[in-house]
């Protein structure tokens, strides 16, 4: 078996075991941090100790990202061991603490890692060491989000990505995702549990294309919120830890009042249509715009992590309370557009988000899910190109 071919299907297996552990340690961190009940002043401490760990860690790493992260394994950029654990402890951190933001980053920081080790033991140049480094990426996010194609685009978009490796990378990386799975009291991955959908007709076209505007709102507000937070954390202060503990103190203040606005928004998707029914469309749009900006606002304050699973959330919240005003709007096909439309215009990467929510998407159809990706889109285009990750 060729080598390149090899070494995709090994690293790839092990990036998706490492994923699986990696994220299982998170959701233990979080267990242990926000067990019983929790209070206002509680969710404000906590969020806020969380914030001191970051700032301390950011004096070292004061501008990484999760965009920069996945630079360094395209170019085959040497993370070093010390610089990837002081990531990985800022990725753990950062979700465990309650932040708004995705595992995405914690989790590239430790198979970024296992790459540098790796690398350093095998790797005969520079293109095999970026292959590596590449592999290692792919690997860990198709088996986090299910979805090889999804995490072979999301690794490297660029047209000279070498596509077949990296997608049997991911291919493998989900393999060891499940294998560790079955172990794991977590299960493989992250996962979006939606209302189910109807098979895709002509009369679902325009509830889908209103749907998919509406979450394009919700990812305006994202991109909007997130460049005008950037900008004042700047003119207050130039400070890494100052913009840390100031914009911390504001999300803090707004996850005490809806306590909702923690996390990722994984487990909270899985009752989103009971939660509209019983609390009504004020709760659900209220949460599409809040849980926007508080994506928003820990990327802005430095939490590091990633951005597709609060969108997620925040696009189908409201597409649901869409569906909830409009007659005739299926829930399931409104709660997909939403979805895939607010990722899209918060992430401006149609085919990457296309590719993932396919996969991680369930009880849904291929269709609303491509209506929302084409309304995201287009409204994406009206928007500033940039993206704070």
């Amino acid at each position: 078996m060729p080598r390149p071919i090899l070494t995709s299907l090994l690293f790839g297996l092990a990036a998706g075991m490492v994923t699986a552990v990696t994220l299982w340690l998170m959701h233990l961190l979080e267990q242990l941090l926000w067990q019983g009940e929790a209070s206002a002043l509680r969710v404000a401490v906590t969020i806020m100790a969380g914030a001191v760990l970051i700032a301390a860690m950011r004096i070292r790493l004061p501008h990484e990202t999760l965009e920069s992260q996945l630079d360094d394994s395209r170019d085959g950029r040497k993370t070093g061991m010390a610089k990837a654990g002081m990531l990985a402890a800022l990725g753990i951190v950062s979700v465990g603490f309650g932040g708004a933001i995705g595992p995405e980053a914690g989790i590239l920081a430790v198979v970024a890692e296992l790459s540098a080790l790796i690398s350093a033991r095998i790797a005969r140049d520079v293109q095999e060491a970026r292959l590596i480094g590449q592999i290692g990426a792919a690997g860990a996010l198709g088996g986090l989000y299910g979805s090889p194609p999804g995490g072979a685009s999301y690794a490297n978009d660029k047209p000279d990505a070498p596509w077949p490796l990296l997608v049997l990378a991911a291919l493998a990386g989900l393999g060891g995702m499940m294998l560790a799975g079955l172990v794991l009291p977590e299960g493989p991955g992250l996962r979006v549990a939606l209302p189910p959908a109807p098979r895709f007709e002509a009369m679902h076209m325009i509830p889908a294309i209103l749907a998919g505007l509406a979450g394009s709102l919700a990812g305006t507000v994202f991109v909007l919120g997130a460049a005008g937070f950037a900008r004042l954390m700047a003119a207050l202060s130039r400070d890494v830890r100052v913009q840390v503990l100031v914009g911390s103190a504001i999300f803090a203040l707004l996850a005490a009042i809806f306590p909702d606005l923690r996390f990722n928004g994984q487990h909270e998707m899985a009752n989103l249509a009971e939660a509209g029914v019983t609390l009504g469309v004020a709760y659900l749009a209220g949460l599409a715009v809040l849980k926007a900006l508080a994506l928003a606002l820990c990327l802005s304050a430095h939490w590091l992590g990633g951005p597709i699973m609060p969108l997620a959330l925040a696009g189908s919240a409201a597409g649901i309370a869409l569906a909830a005003v409009v007659p005739g709007v299926d829930v399931g096909v409104a709660a997909a557009a939403g979805m895939a439309a607010c990722c899209t215009v918060g992430m401006n990467r149609p085919a990457v988000v296309l590719l993932v929510l396919i996969f991680m998407a369930s009880g849904t159809a291929l269709m609303p899910i491509l209506v929302g990706v084409m309304a995201g889109w287009l409204i994406a285009q009206t928007l500033p190109s940039e993206r704070v990750h």
